[in-house]
């Protein structure tokens, strides 16, 4: 499968933090912005090479707070989904045939994780039952992710300037 995926160019701010929190926090190696046929993009591949893990993670967040996770997408009045149902995301990002080909050509498996990372859900039961879903997805939020890379780069000396934004938010404690 030559040329089917080549790597985008720069990250989105909340692509680039979870991307650093995989490699800072998870231990893993990161391919991110991974662009394929059809107009399609993978946000993030990651692997731990102790565990073997591997995940396959798209970052869906906007501080808008209509934004909600839930199961089952809503339609507007014209008919058009909402794209914030996990029905809706797991059919646009997780399962075109374009997608799990390449992931799946990358890892030399289709046992991986897949991950969508959200600001925040409709409700908390949201996060348990797409574990139990049939798309098999977990939810993290980026909130938590937030918090974890903040207590991992701490005080080090970092050039990145995601990482020294999350240094100086998290010094004067806005995030826990």
């Amino acid at each position: 499968m030559d040329n089917i995926w080549r790597i985008g160019a720069s990250l989105e701010p909340e692509v680039h933090i979870v991307d650093r929190y995989m490699q800072l926090v998870k231990k893993c190696f990161t391919m991110t912005n991974v662009m394929l046929e059809g107009g399609k993009e993978i946000d993030l591949l990651a692997v731990n090479p102790i565990s073997g893990e591997k995940f396959h993670i798209e970052v869906r967040v906007t501080i808008d707070k209509g934004f909600r996770i839930r199961l089952k997408d809503t339609q507007t009045k014209d008919g058009r989904k909402h794209r914030r149902g996990l029905d809706t995301l797991n059919k646009i990002k997780f399962i075109p045939p374009t997608v799990v080909n390449a992931v799946k050509e990358i890892f030399g498996t289709a046992n991986y994780r897949k991950v969508l990372v959200v600001w925040d859900v409709e409700d908390e039961s949201v996060i348990e039952q797409t574990r139990r879903s049939p798309y098999n997805i977990e939810i993290w939020k980026m909130s938590d992710i937030l918090s974890e890379l903040a207590k991992e780069v701490k005080t080090k000396a970092y050039r990145d300037d995601v990482l020294r934004t999350v240094q100086l938010i998290s010094s004067r404690q806005i995030i826990p």
